[in-house]
């Protein structure tokens, strides 16, 4: 992912790096995998999702976001517990696993859980809080700070990191206080933006301000910020972003499923926005596979023109833009030796493959899920076809099904 070129090389890995790409003598192997008719690429990134929400996939359907949310999402939400949401997240985590995604940033509550459950998993992941307004006692500010200094750098692989749930959830007061508490403790922040038309209109009546001046304002773009959505942005609000480093987390689907609208991804790239990809929640995607997300996000982009936003594009929208993003590019998202060795294996010698006429197009439009046969993360080989080497999915399949049955 350095560029479009595809390579025929061997790949070496030792203490969970890339130790050489090309050729080693004499290199001691524990594990050799002949990697002829696959791809190996940077494991997916998926840059904006909330892993504890999967009980609630296919769960108030056909809604615009905000009934959506009003009507379903927010009084079934009340219902949660911890044990609801470490299955949960084992749940989501199983289905990323599978298709390919070894880094995720995620926005929720009961989030020690969904750290608990990665120990399992051992995925990579920024974890964020949500936060919103009516918590004025600031305990969720600070089960932040607790959760960041409990947690942040564990193994390696964990971020802590704010996340203000969007300008319509919060207000101006307690956007300064999570602001300065991201300053004092160096947080990254994680948020909702501009994801529909409704949300901009609500917020120029009560601040008469776009959320993107709201937020700015508040100083929650002083640290490294990313945002979820973008669909509805001003020329201004760009200019605002573009100047702040703010990266935009594409996630077409949800967008889709929500009508909530599309977002000009290259509108934001022109103005050197740096845009990742993710799924959102599996109740508004209503799967956690980022192959779907960038094949959707490549395919609508073709409503301004054939040849917008081409397929590496896309592709770099799902790893090294995702790890930029994430302030992880120094570790993941393109394979280079030193890097981790964050790395899928996808199967190309299949029907939906051949003839391997353009490669690159081939992941972004011909790929299946089953086609991704190994999955490693810091070197270690934690899906190979088919087979989970840590998590029991039988295990977490009957918990899921027991604890959903009063849920809803």
């Amino acid at each position: 992912m350095n560029d479009d070129k595809i390579r025929n090389d061997n790949i070496y890995i030792k203490n969970g790096k890339i130790f050489k790409i090309g050729y080693v003598e004499d290199f001691n192997a524990d594990k050799i995998i002949d990697g002829q008719n696959f791809i190996t690429m940077p494991g997916f990134i998926n840059a904006h999702t909330h892993v504890g929400m999967s009980f609630f996939r296919n769960y108030g359907n056909d809604n615009e976001l905000m009934t959506w949310l009003t009507n379903y999402i927010f009084p079934a939400e009340e219902k949660l517990n911890e044990k609801l949401v470490y299955y949960a997240s084992l749940l989501s985590f199983a289905e990323m696993i599978k298709t390919g995604t070894t880094t995720f940033a995620d926005m929720y509550f009961f989030e020690e859980e969904t750290i608990k459950a990665l120990d399992q998993a051992k995925l990579r992941a920024q974890i964020a809080r949500g936060l919103s307004s009516p918590d004025q006692d600031e305990l969720r500010i600070k089960d932040c700070i607790e959760l960041y200094k409990k947690y942040n750098g564990k193994d390696g692989k964990i971020e802590i990191a704010l996340g203000p749930h969007a300008v319509y959830t919060t207000d101006k007061e307690y956007l300064l206080k999570i602001s300065k508490v991201s300053k004092e403790y160096n947080m990254p922040i994680h948020i909702h933006l501009s994801e529909t038309e409704f949300e901009n209109e609500e917020c120029m009546k009560r601040y008469g301000q776009s959320p993107t001046e709201v937020f700015n304002e508040c100083n929650i773009f002083e640290n490294r910020t990313i945002a979820a959505h973008g669909v509805h942005l001003s020329d201004s609000d760009l200019d605002i972003l573009s100047e702040k480093n703010v990266s935009i987390l594409h996630n077409p689907s949800s967008n889709l499923k929500l009508s909530s609208g599309i977002c000009d991804v290259t509108r934001l790239m022109d103005k050197g926005i740096n845009v990742a990809l993710g799924t959102d929640s599996a109740s508004s995607n209503n799967k956690q596979s980022m192959l779907k997300e960038i094949e959707i996000a490549a395919l609508i982009s073709k409503l301004k023109a054939a040849d917008n936003l081409k397929a590496y594009e896309v592709l770099k929208m799902a790893t090294i833009n995702s790890a930029r993003a994430l302030g992880i590019e120094n570790k993941v998202g393109t394979i280079e030796e030193g890097k981790c060795a964050d790395l899928i294996m996808i199967d190309i010698d299949n029907i939906n493959h051949i003839p391997n006429n353009d490669l690159i197009a081939s992941i972004c439009y011909s790929t299946y899920e089953n086609d991704i046969s190994y999955v490693f993360i810091d070197g270690e080989l934690i899906y190979e076809n088919g087979e989970y080497k840590y998590l029991d999915i039988e295990d977490i399949k009957k918990n899921v099904k027991r604890l959903s049955k009063d849920l809803l």
